[in-house]
C-alpha cells in the first residue's frame, strides 16, 4: 500500500503547500508574488467538495484556509467570489482536476473549456499565468493517488 496521499485530500495539500516552498523553479516563477488564489474542487472521490485559498507572499505559501463540505454543497457552490479575498478563484470538478493533474490538458486549456471556471480580473491572472501553470507543474510531480 502507498503512502501518496489521495489527490484533494488535506494530506496532499498539505504535501501540496511543502512542494511549493521547497520547489527552486516555482519560487523563481512566483518570486515577488503576494496574492490569494482560491483553487475549488467540486465532486472529490470523497463525496465532497472542497476549496483551498493559497496565500503566497513573496511567492512563498504562507497558510491555506481549507474548506470541505460534503457535496454537492450549496454553501460552496453558491458562495459568491469576494475580490477583496483571493486575485483568483479557479473551480473545476474532480475529473477535469485530474486531465490537469495528468497533463491531459493544459492551464490554458482549462482556461476555454466550460468545465473549468475562473473568476477574478482577467488581465491580472493572465499577467500571473506562471504562477498558476508553476502551481500545476508542482502538483503534477506530487505522488498521489487518484
Amino acid at each position: 500500500m502507498s503512502d501518496a496521499p489521495q489527490y484533494w485530500s488535506p494530506e496532499f495539500i498539505e504535501v501540496f503547500v511543502e512542494r511549493m516552498n521547497e520547489d527552486a523553479e516555482f519560487q523563481r516563477t512566483a518570486r515577488g508574488f503576494s496574492e490569494t488564489i482560491i483553487l475549488r474542487c467540486l465532486d472529490a472521490p470523497t463525496d465532497e467538495d472542497v476549496e483551498a485559498a493559497y496565500h503566497f507572499e513573496e511567492g512563498e505559501v504562507v497558510g491555506v484556509d481549507l474548506w470541505i463540505d460534503d457535496a454537492p454543497s450549496e454553501d460552496m457552490r453558491n458562495d459568491p467570489f469576494d475580490k477583496s479575498e483571493g486575485m483568483a478563484r479557479a473551480t473545476a470538478d474532480y475529473a477535469t482536476w485530474c486531465k490537469l493533474d495528468r497533463g491531459e490538458m493544459g492551464v490554458m486549456q482549462a482556461l476555454a473549456s466550460p468545465d473549468y471556471q475562473i473568476e477574478g480580473p482577467k488581465l491580472r491572472i493572465m499577467t500571473n499565468i506562471g504562477v498558476l501553470n508553476g502551481m500545476s507543474d508542482v502538483a503534477a510531480r506530487i505522488e498521489k493517488t487518484y
